[in-house]
């Protein structure tokens, strides 16, 4: 079953939002530029004189302040103009405005969505249209404020209506290489978003090869998929335990994107359960649901890739998703059982729903031994005590074996708007993950210790002492407060962190 289409958005950039022939006008608005029931700034006043004053109307009567994420939607009174004026309130200053200006955009699209508009104009006075970064992530939001995924058995005139195309004018300073980046980036997460919110009885560890293969002739990607009987011949025996309670066969995916000319390898590896129940240490039932977005990690690096081939950045990029299901049956790996890794070292089971680790023990170690990367990087929805450290509103971040990577991170998190929290790195965690029975356990051994510490300390177990960058995205895969997505969705979380980090690396940010 082929994944369902999302509606189109075309985005363009101009100087002037007059004659756009646009039939919605979006306004954004700071707090500051309304005081005491009055319009204070020059350039609202502008806007608003050319709309019929209907927005110091709002303002007079006291339902629009500008205040954050406020809005109104209102009949324009120069139809020449716009039939339709939707207000948006960009709030007070505050810090991290690439993510302010990304809900923004969200908002915006929320409220067009609703007006039944097609054609929008988008322009303000706020700071968010001050710097070509935020303008670009207010892009980003819009589009993905577009995105919903649609009915598995849609009506003929449900698939009439996303077909036809949301058309958005920026009234900005973006060039024509921006909007191309703002696209990239958005094909990627809507990409990454459809596998995320996909049902597992569709969205396969097959599936998901045979997508990203397709995905990957367009962009000049090389792919090789491996299955079981390769995987297994090579002796990828803890991924192939997790795999063995499955009747969907495991796959490991390996992009590899090498630009003409490059100085730097960087890896990408991602944890890929497309459905995980636990195996024998079963979650309870509600404890399973969404649990399809347990590839989220896989379904981030694998489409994050196609964008950076995409903007041609001169930096080999290479993606690993490790795709498998944990499910339980005669075939399926045990507590107690002492399984021998790709890398050698032995890992004893003590929790089959810590299943994640065990995949990427041999993911990352194949790829450390494979690519001798110059940095891995590394999602995974990996751990609950993430969700009780961040919330749903950041990731953890857990940098080894360089002490510059934390700092690296930090910066790509501040110029995305995806919010992250680097995280400690003491050596008593890895003693707490030090086995008896084998080399490692697979959770740790002290009552109420940091889970999602240990569980980094184990996966830099398998890294081969490369530089190598933890990141834990259990709270924002499916739930992200700090980009404004609906619960219980795919965000697309990491796309944008990772193409940044990309970038960085072609531009000798690592040394």
């Amino acid at each position: 079953m082929p994944l369902p289409k999302i509606k189109p958005v075309q985005i363009q950039s101009k100087s002037t939002w007059k004659n756009s022939g646009s039939d919605v006008c979006a306004v954004v608005v700071d707090e500051s530029c309304i005081k005491d029931g009055k319009i204070e700034d020059a350039r609202l006043k502008e806007i608003d004189a050319d709309l019929g004053l209907v927005i110091s109307e709002l303002v007079a009567l006291n339902e629009f302040k500008g205040t954050w994420l406020q809005s109104h939607t209102t009949l324009a009174a120069v139809k020449s103009v716009a039939k339709i004026v939707i207000v948006v309130g960009a709030g007070p200053l505050k810090d991290q405005l690439p993510a302010r200006a990304r809900q923004v955009g969200l908002k915006i699209t929320e409220q067009l969505l609703k007006s039944e508009g097609h054609k929008v104009c988008v322009l303000g006075s706020s700071v968010l249209f001050n710097t070509k970064e935020t303008q670009q992530q207010m892009m980003v939001g819009l589009r993905q404020g577009a995105f919903k995924y649609p009915s598995m058995n849609p009506k003929p005139e449900a698939i009439e209506k996303l077909q036809r195309p949301l058309d958005v004018t920026l009234v900005g300073t973006l060039s024509v290489e921006e909007i191309v980046k703002v696209n990239a980036l958005s094909v990627a997460m809507e990409d990454c978003r459809l596998l995320q919110d996909g049902p597992p009885n569709v969205v396969t560890p097959k599936y998901v090869s045979e997508f990203v293969t397709e995905k990957a002739a367009k962009y000049g990607v090389k792919v090789e998929v491996m299955g079981a009987q390769k995987l297994r011949s090579m002796g990828f025996n803890a991924l192939m335990a997790v795999a063995g309670g499955s009747a969907n066969e495991p796959q490991l995916i390996v992009c590899d994107y090498t630009p003409a000319n490059y100085t730097k390898t960087i890896a990408f590896v991602g944890k890929g359960l497309t459905m995980d129940t636990g195996g024998y240490s079963l979650k309870p039932a509600n404890s399973q649901v969404g649990m399809k977005y347990d590839m989220s990690g896989s379904a981030v690096v694998l489409n994050s890739i196609m964008a950076i081939a995409e903007l041609k950045l001169p930096v080999r990029v290479i993606a690993v998703g490790a795709m498998v299901e944990n499910m339980v049956d005669a075939h399926a790996y045990r507590v107690g059982d002492v399984i021998k890794s790709l890398s050698g070292k032995t890992i004893e089971i003590f929790n089959t729903d810590a299943e994640g680790r065990v995949v990427l023990s041999d993911a990352l170690y194949y790829t450390s031994t494979t690519f001798n990367p110059d940095c891995i990087v590394e999602y995974s929805t990996l751990t609950g005590a993430m969700v009780v450290s961040l919330g749903h509103v950041g990731a953890g971040v857990f940098p080894f074996n360089n002490d510059k990577l934390g700092a690296l991170v930090q910066k790509a998190s501040d110029t995305t708007g995806e919010k992250i929290w680097v995280l400690p790195t003491w050596e008593e965690y890895a003693e707490d993950v030090k086995g008896v029975m084998a080399d490692v356990n697979n959770v740790q051994t002290t009552a109420g210790s940091a889970g999602s510490a240990t569980a980094a300390q184990f996966l830099n177990e398998f890294v081969e002492g490369k530089p190598y960058i933890h990141i834990d995205i259990a709270g924002v895969a499916d739930a992200n407060q700090s980009i404004g997505y609906p619960r219980k969705t795919g965000s697309g979380y990491g796309v944008q962190l990772t193409v940044e980090l990309a970038k960085m690396f072609a531009e000798g940010a690592f040394p």
